[in-house]
């Protein structure tokens, strides 16, 4: 048997409403103990279904072990799909959950059938998992002859008991609602992939959505290699022919042959996760030449290591780069977000910090977010009163 016991992805504010659906399930499960009979009147049943019972058969549960391992489930990782959502979302999309896993259930399973548990929502909770944070390291401890743990990909960790879950839609009378597993986890992941591109969740480098673009840009890049690209290439002097047809190579220019060479330097460093060497090498190349500008996760990446450094003067110059290479980014609001923090708390250019901390309020999503940004805002509004406006 397989049993998570924690993931490795941070939380940026307490799960609150994720601890009370939990108490309001163990709380349901001790009053349905001292209460013989309830869980017949507020089950669901695939052959009678009553609307209620869509939300009431999820707070039921058919012993301790039912309950623990429901419970285990959605503390592991609904305390980070919480902490994703805010509070009400979170507590509206765990209902809806229920909902879809129970029609899922009336659907597929035979006439007289009947299901309680959390199941279906806590399967839609590990869906929305499955897309939010694919990259994030679960602890597993297995229970077979010995007891032991080791480690695995979320994204692989909630494929294997997804697999499972469709075997299983095979057996009809079996005592696990698979069919509820099953619409719940798809409801999740779809919903959540769907607010994700719509952009009413918030985004990072780690969700599904940008390890998909990454892949992309990947295969292009390949594709292009392939087909003769050199990505260090500069454009050179044409050649020239003399007298009697000899060709005269191109003067080498030793600016451009630079500006290759650190570009190369930068990429490289930032593929063995050498950040300081990348940062040094970027710096040598805007010394060189102030327009150079590296790919956009190469830039943003640079920018985000300068202001870990404290160099918050080439940080500002860094995100300013990206701002005006990158504006269509689909997270351009992180960007503007920290851009503004930079120019309110470090550098004091308080009118500058105004007109990006405002342009990312119209884009910012996340309630945490929209507080820092307007409590920026309003802290630094008796300054900017005595700064022009940044042109």
């Amino acid at each position: 048997m397989l049993f998570p016991i924690r993931t490795d992805s941070p939380l940026r504010s307490t799960p609150y409403m994720n601890w009370a659906i939990i108490a309001a399930n163990v709380l349901a499960f001790v009053v349905q103990q001292a209460v013989p009979g309830l869980e017949n009147r507020f089950a669901l049943y695939a052959h009678d279904p009553w609307w209620p019972a869509f939300i009431t058969y999820a707070f039921l549960h058919g012993g301790v072990g039912h309950i623990l391992g429901n419970m285990l489930f959605l503390f592991i990782f609904g305390n980070n799909v919480n902490d994703k959502m805010g509070h009400v979302a979170y507590l509206g999309f765990y209902l809806a959950g229920a909902v879809v896993g129970g029609i899922g259930f009336v659907v597929l399973s035979p006439g007289m059938a009947v299901v309680i548990g959390a199941s279906g929502a806590v399967a839609a909770v590990t869906g929305a998992y499955l897309i939010l944070f694919p990259r994030a390291t679960v602890t597993i401890v297995y229970f077979f002859f010995l007891i032991g743990t080791f480690e695995l990909s979320s994204l692989w960790f909630i494929l294997l008991f997804f697999a499972k879950d469709l075997i299983g839609l095979g057996q009809e009378n079996a005592a696990v609602a698979f069919s509820a597993h099953v619409f719940g986890t798809l409801y999740g992941a779809l919903t959540c992939a769907a607010l994700l591109g719509a952009q009413l969740l918030p985004r990072d480098q780690f969700d599904v959505l940008a390890i998909v673009r990454q892949w992309n840009r990947r295969r292009q890049y390949r594709d292009l290699v392939n087909k003769g690209f050199d990505p260090f290439g500069y454009a050179a002097s044409p050649a020239r022919v003399g007298p009697g047809g000899v060709v005269t190579p191109p003067p080498l220019d030793p600016a451009a042959a630079r500006v290759a060479e650190l570009r190369a330097a930068v990429s490289d460093a930032l593929a063995k996760h050498d950040m300081d060497t990348a940062v040094q090498r970027f710096t040598e190349l805007r010394q060189l030449d102030p327009r150079q500008v590296l790919s956009r996760q190469a830039q943003l990446d640079v920018a985000n290591h300068l202001a870990g450094l404290q160099r918050y003067a080439d940080a500002a110059a860094a995100y300013e780069q990206f701002l005006q290479t990158y504006p269509k980014y689909d997270q351009v609001e992180q960007v503007q977000l920290m851009l503004g923090i930079v120019y309110a708390r470090y550098l004091g250019q308080y009118a500058r910090a105004k007109q990006v901390l405002e342009a990312a309020l119209t884009r910012l999503y996340g309630e945490r977010e929209r507080e820092l940004a307007t409590a920026e805002l309003t802290r630094i509004q008796p300054m900017t009163l005595s700064q022009p406006p940044a042109a």
